[in-house]
């Protein structure tokens, strides 16, 4: 029920934030602000994409854990999704996520949030033997 909420409030959101922006620049530039940041989004996702898949393939060909791999291709993924999402507020905080200075920020409140998860019991991690 809340997750719903939420959703619901942040379509409303983006949608008066589109409503507010059509009142300074014309419908053509804000069709073609979705479409330059869904683009950007394409390709964020895909070179990063890959890139972390290798990197998290030679680790594991090395016999090392890949955890901050993992967490950099994880939100840069977040990054690419809210990015590929029309909207103003998705395309901000996608666009701060992909700025190395500020994705540091991301990935601490990422690392405080599965640290608590596991703290508290809620998150499992298999391994195959």
């Amino acid at each position: 029920m809340l997750l719903t909420a939420l959703f619901a409030f942040g379509t409303a959101l983006e949608l008066g934030g589109l409503i507010l922006l059509n009142n300074y620049m014309d419908t053509v530039s804000i069709l073609n602000e979705i479409m330059l940041t869904f683009l950007i989004g394409i390709v964020l996702g895909r070179s990063y994409g890959k890139e972390y898949f290798e990197k998290m393939q030679w680790h594991l060909k090395s016999k090392t854990l890949p955890a901050d791999d993992v967490l950099n291709g994880a939100i840069m993924a977040i990054a690419s999704t809210l990015l590929i999402t029309p909207g103003i507020i998705t395309d901000m905080i996608g666009f701060l996520i992909a700025i190395p200075l500020t994705r540091s920020i991301f990935k601490e409140i990422a690392l405080n949030f599965f640290r608590k998860k596991t703290n508290r019991g809620e998150l499992y991690y298999f391994f195959k033997d």
